[in-house]
């Protein structure tokens, strides 16, 4: 199972250089796999999996992706331009598509607690969440089997990590009373979108937190199934740099970096999965391409 993961990863991986390439002239649909993300694995497998008790299973992706003119990333805000996304701008994303898995397939000998994702579909949440790290950070994923894990991704150990989320509270339907905005799973679907609160981002060390506008988030829902079967969170970091607070120390989040994608069961159970967010080597690749350009800068 390690020697296929690793032969599929490697082969995905100079796939995925060409798909990135292309993909940042083309707008994000809300499944990764369409959009040509590459894949780092699966939540619950052993290397990518760091903790967490709700067992949601999902294929974890990330991309690095340069704004184009035209495209859904392109984003004028009617009340502040020093808000819009512009040609040019970099963004980070990840994502997930959920997907069952045996312990087996995982890497363990058992997955104890919850079934995979049977917290699907549920009356309210999933909440998607993203933690992008720099390269200071030092999480790290689990040693036992799901159902706790023992891996690493407090926010203190990601380097200045900053954090985006839905609202635990979407549903289908109509909005839950206390939304800031008016979205719902179904409704919205395939929509790129601001987030719910401006407490839904959060930039750790810093004195004053980026607005809501400096990321967005964009989900595929299935009528069938009654749920979202995949999701992008995507943050802006030409944009956060732009408008970043004068006094922060710390490093941006920067292609290559680590980022800590976690699905939760409203407040409650979690999972929490680690991915860099579009590996060296297809950043370089990428380079070569033409593509995006790999500086690293600290404020």
């Amino acid at each position: 199972m390690v020697r296929t993961k690793l032969t599929a990863f490697a082969t995905g991986i100079l796939a995925g250089c060409v798909f990135a390439a292309s993909a940042s002239a083309a707008s994000v649909t809300g499944i990764p796999s369409a959009d040509g993300w590459a894949m780092a694995g699966h939540s619950l497998e052993n290397g990518t999996y760091v903790k967490g008790s709700a067992n949601y299973g999902f294929d974890v992706y990330s991309a690095a992706l340069t704004v184009s003119p035209g495209s859904n990333l392109e984003i004028t805000d009617a009340n502040d331009s020093a808000l819009d996304w512009l040609a040019g701008d970099t963004v980070l994303g990840v994502g997930g598509e959920f997907q069952s898995i045996t312990p087996g397939d995982a890497g363990w000998g058992a997955i104890n607690g919850n079934g995979v994702n049977s917290l699907l579909p549920a009356a309210s949440g999933p909440k998607l969440q993203a933690k992008f790290g720099t390269s200071a950070a030092s999480w790290f994923t689990s040693t036992v089997e799901p159902n706790s894990g023992n891996g690493n991704s407090s926010s203190s150990n990601g380097g200045g990590r900053v954090q985006v989320r839905s609202s635990a509270y979407f549903q289908a339907g109509t909005p839950n009373p206390g939304q800031t905005e008016p979205w719902t799973w179904d409704g919205n679907s395939q929509q790129v979108l601001v987030l719910d609160k401006d407490s839904h981002i959060d930039w750790d060390g810093a004195s004053a937190q980026p607005s809501k506008y400096t990321a967005r988030m964009i989900w595929n829902w299935n009528s069938t199934l009654q749920q979202i079967t995949s999701w992008q969170l995507l943050l802006n970091v030409s944009l956060l740099e732009r408008n970043a607070p004068g006094d922060f120390a710390g490093l941006y989040p920067a292609i290559g970096d680590p980022a800590i994608v976690t699905v939760q069961d409203g407040d409650n159970a979690y999972t929490d999965a680690l991915v860099n967010v579009v590996p060296e080597p297809a950043t370089i690749a990428l380079l070569a391409l033409g593509g995006l350009s790999l500086i690293r800068r600290k404020k």
